[in-house]
């Protein structure tokens, strides 16, 4: 049951930083497509650690060259670098 309430909790979160993120005019329509799906699938309850593993995915190749906007830039670095690490997901790892 803790760890129900606990994941409740950080997909809160997650949702309430993505809504923020989405108010931001300048971010890219790639970016924003890939949030709103992030949004749509976590509002279904799908598994967190597999939403997150896809959006990254999703933004990869912005994050690689650099081009992720600020908001979203922010946001693919709170995700990696263990933000959420309490939610049973670590991240990537870059060495």
């Amino acid at each position: 049951m803790f760890g129900r309430k606990k994941q409740a909790r950080i997909q809160k979160q997650l949702l309430n930083q993505i809504d923020e993120i989405l108010r931001d005019p300048n971010i890219k329509d790639i970016e924003r497509k890939s949030l709103k799906r992030v949004k749509t699938r976590l509002e279904k309850g799908e598994y967190l650690q597999r939403v997150l593993n896809d959006f990254l995915a999703d933004v990869k190749s912005l994050a690689l060259k650099f081009e992720l906007t600020p908001s979203v830039g922010q946001f693919y670095l709170s995700i990696i670098n263990d933000t959420y690490e309490n939610s049973g997901w670590s991240g990537i790892r870059f060495m």
